[in-house]
């Protein structure tokens, strides 16, 4: 049965327009300016299903909001909607993180219509997204590919195209898949195929039919309609894993699954890193950091490539010429920024693995001998 009352929440217009008629049919629509009038209509029950866009500039505490009617009303089903922007995928992310029974959409279509039915209180979250968006913080990802690989986690789909995919992000296919040629992480395709594949495993795992799964993931036939058939196929294809072994193991074998799908690289004799904590970094030899006005900038001059140091590099490169490892990165960098661990351990690979991708760093061997002094 579909949703009777709906609360709507844009800032955009033509988005509130399409979704608005996506979700519409006999229900009855609420459209507030803002997180206020969600709490209002919470606290008077007279509403089942809250459609927002996360990324609303005219309600900077909208986010606060959502995470008080997470808390106090579980029975109403929230969805995100965002755009494709770093901001936009930026917000979502940290809701996914923040009100895990969050779903996510960027366009209206089967997806959108499975997260806006009604759900018990209490029941697991309607995805697998804000468990991809904290493998995707264990990678060493950054610019476009971290985009593209927070598209995949709020919007898992096997049918997207890669280049239509890229030119929305704003980069080419080609560089696309340049980000993706690093150490430690699968092809940009692979990428999104494992992503869609953890959504179906995790959707049939909840008891949804392959038929609606193969809608919401669009595994699709020739003819371009979903096919049902091939839900099975495209989760053994791309996580190595049976129905049999999802139905033993569960969500743990399910995250291991997609954890060694997404570390595996186009070359099989690397090794996949796994950011363990004792892991040192050091500049490669001919390195030199060169300050330049109130930066400093990374150097190699046999090969010509400079680097400039963010804000971010800037408070870490000391503490790596200082041989501390990575769990000591984390641990200094946080109070020395002030933020929270995950969003440091997540910048710092990201970070860390945009120096390994150019050649700047190398890994080092923990010791208990090694320096952090």
């Amino acid at each position: 049965m579909g949703p009777s009352r709906i609360a709507i929440v844009f800032d955009d217009e033509r988005q509130r327009k399409r979704f608005a008629a996506q979700a519409g049919g006999g229900a009855r629509l609420h459209e507030v300016s803002g997180g206020d009038g969600l709490i209002k209509l919470a606290a008077a029950r007279a509403v089942d299903v809250v459609i927002v866009g996360v990324l609303n500039r005219n309600d900077e505490f909208l986010a606060l909001a959502l995470q008080d009617l997470d808390r106090r009303a579980p029975e109403i089903a929230l969805v995100g909607v965002f755009e494709l922007s770093r901001p936009s995928l930026d917000e979502a992310a940290d809701l996914a993180r923040e009100v895990p029974r969050m779903g996510f959409a960027c366009r209206p279509g089967p997806r959108f219509d499975y997260l806006i039915r009604l759900r018990a209180a209490g029941r697991a979250a309607p995805t697998f997204t804000p468990l991809l968006i904290g493998c995707i913080d264990r990678l060493p990802l950054f610019g476009a590919a971290k985009d593209f690989a927070l598209l995949q986690a709020l919007h898992p789909s096997f049918a997207a195209g890669i280049p239509e995919q890229a030119r929305e992000l704003g980069v080419s296919r080609r560089n696309l898949e340049r980000w993706f040629q690093g150490p430690d992480i699968c092809s940009a395709g692979g990428f999104q195929s494992v992503c869609a594949a953890a959504e179906a495993a995790y959707l049939r795992m909840s008891g949804l039919a392959e038929r609606e799964i193969a809608a919401v993931v669009e595994v699709l036939g020739r003819d371009g309609v979903a096919n049902p058939i091939g839900v099975s196929r495209a989760i053994k294809r791309s996580l190595q894993l049976g129905l049999e072994e999802l139905r033993a193991g569960g969500q743990a074998t399910l995250l291991e699954a997609v954890n060694e799908g997404l570390r595996t690289s186009r070359d099989p004799t690397r090794i996949p890193v796994q950011w363990e904590p004792d892991t040192h970094y050091a500049p490669r030899p001919g390195v030199l950091s060169v300050p330049v006005t109130d930066r400093v900038t990374l150097m190699d001059p046999s090969r010509g490539i400079e680097h400039p140091l963010d804000h971010f590099g800037m408070d870490a490169w000391p503490l790596v010429l200082r041989g501390m490892s990575f769990s000591r990165l984390i641990l200094e960098l946080v109070s020395l920024r002030q933020e929270p661990p995950h969003l440091v351990r997540s910048r710092l690979i990201s970070w860390l693995g945009e120096l390994l991708v150019l050649g700047l760093i190398r890994r080092e061997p923990g010791s208990a001998e090694a320096g952090e002094a």
